[in-house]
């Protein structure tokens, strides 16, 4: 049996597309290969026992002394192929302490990226991207890397069979809950739609449908959200629930659970769709030609057009306008219809429907 280990320390959203093309080999290649998957501690639990990954190596630190003790651990095993789906120093230097080099390595949009940022200070964002590398999606650049086990695009044919790495077998759309999903969070607050946004929207949801809400919150968020309009609304209102510091499967078992879900341009994005829902993604400062954009052809993006977006590589950067207009101006009114819209939720109004 062929070996291979998988290198990929990147964030929640960058595990979540690699289950793509991890799940899709392993319903493609005769004779599956023995996958071991290297990854942060946080995000071992994910990968665990999912579709393709037969083990998952955890990286417990951010120094040398942790990728040293990973390397010794990975080392006693014996590896037909390596596969750098990160292309980091980290990565880099995993691959050098374990003497090898990978087989294939993850081709990097960096350069593009600012070039199209400076395209942006210059007031030429209108025109074509500066770089080809632009415009190709993550998960088509996570599929390269396994080129070398001789099989095309797992994670696309993946995706075109309808399947979700998360949840292999598609759920027929009247055997899910009637419940809608809210993200009101994400790493950075210029990727945040505004609070008061939020509210609002739960609070036009729920005068126009008769369906629970859920409300999905991080660590990240305990600082902001609890007397923030949105919880206040959640508080009010009837069958809107709040989950906090879920573990990532049960949280990812929650939002398999949701017809649609809201959400910023976040890991919960991916999440999301890796475990089959599909997603409202609110753009702000991050833009299509980045990669990330959602992949379910039942997901919808909502982004207004502006010279200053792109604003920075990944929504890091506080907005230099100081108006967050990009994400001020999506009304929640524009919200709901989009919502009300999408196919997962319009097929799920009918009059036999019932609460979850």
């Amino acid at each position: 049996m062929t070996r291979v280990l998988v290198i990929r320390f990147g964030s929640l959203g960058d595990l979540c597309l690699l289950a793509w093309p991890l799940a899709g080999l392993a319903g493609r290649v005769a004779g599956r290969p023995h996958v071991t998957v290297a990854v942060k501690a946080a995000h071992a639990p994910l990968l665990a026992g999912a579709p393709g990954v037969d083990e998952v190596a955890a990286l417990r630190g951010a120094g040398l002394a942790a990728l040293r003790e990973l390397a010794g651990e990975l080392g006693r095993q014996r590896f037909d192929l390596v596969l750098d789906a990160h292309g980091v120093l980290r990565s880099h230097l995993l691959c050098l302490l374990l003497g090898r080099r990978p087989a294939a390595r993850i081709a990097k949009d960096t350069a593009a990226r600012l070039a199209l940022l400076r395209a942006r200070r210059r007031g030429t964002c209108g025109a074509a991207p500066p770089s080809a590398a632009l415009g190709r999606t993550m998960l088509q650049r996570l599929d390269e890397v396994f080129a070398p086990l001789a099989v095309a695009a797992p994670g696309a044919a993946l995706l075109q069979a309808g399947g979700a790495p998360l949840r292999p077998v598609p759920a027929a759309a009247a055997a899910r809950p009637r419940r809608l999903g809210l993200v009101p969070g994400a790493r950075w607050d210029a990727k945040r739609w505004p609070d008061a946004h939020w509210a609002a929207l739960l609070r036009d949801f729920r005068a126009r449908a008769d369906a629970p809400v859920e409300i999905f919150v991080g660590e990240q968020e305990r600082a902001w959200f609890p007397g923030g309009a949105l919880a206040r609304a959640a508080g009010e209102l009837p069958d809107v629930t709040v989950s906090a510091g879920l573990p990532l499967p049960a949280l990812a078992a929650r939002l398999a659970s949701c017809r649609v879900v809201v959400t910023n341009d976040s890991g919960l994005l991916h999440l999301s769709e890796a475990a089959g829902t599909p997603v409202l993604a609110l753009f702000g400062p991050t833009v299509r030609a980045f990669g990330y954009f959602p992949l379910l052809p039942g997901s919808r993006v909502l982004e207004i057009a502006l010279d200053c977006r792109p604003c920075s590589r990944n929504g890091r950067r506080p907005c230099w306008r100081r108006d967050l207009a990009c994400l001020e101006r999506i009304a929640p009114s524009d919200a709901l219809a989009a919502l009300l819209a999408m196919p997962a939720w319009r097929d799920a109004e009918t009059p036999e429907s019932s609460r979850a």
